[in-house]
């Protein structure tokens, strides 16, 4: 009896992981909502990374805040994830995630916006 519940259990508990074709398609969408920030002159490069979007700044424009904040959202909404977006400067190409020094991080949650740092 218990280990057929015990085997019940494991069966339920590995349908709610993530295998690698899903975080790959969230991945996917991921770069989909937010490939519009290419055509921002100022932002040199962007990178996806799992639930992450890293930009590549060069100069920051008045709306430095604003496109933070627009692409965690977009991004949220896309893939219905929590999405982090970290600003670094353009010469960071290899920066990894949550390491020192970034310019600034937002996070949104469920299409809305949960904190930032971006207070330029």
């Amino acid at each position: 009896m218990i280990r057929l519940l015990f085997t019940v259990l494991f069966l339920v508990f590995s349908l709610h992981l993530p295998n690698p074709a899903h975080a790959k398609a969230l991945e996917k969408a991921l770069k989909q909502s937010v490939k519009y920030l290419k055509e921002i002159p100022e932002v040199k490069w962007v990178k996806v990374r799992r639930n992450s979007v890293i930009l590549g700044w060069k100069t920051f424009p008045s709306e430095f805040n604003l496109i933070n904040t627009e692409a965690a959202l977009r991004g949220s909404q896309a893939t219905g994830r929590t999405v982090y977006v970290w600003s670094v400067r353009y010469t960071q190409k290899n920066w990894i995630t949550g390491t020192r020094p970034y310019l600034c991080k937002t996070t949104a949650r469920n299409g809305k916006v949960r904190e930032t740092s971006c207070h330029f």
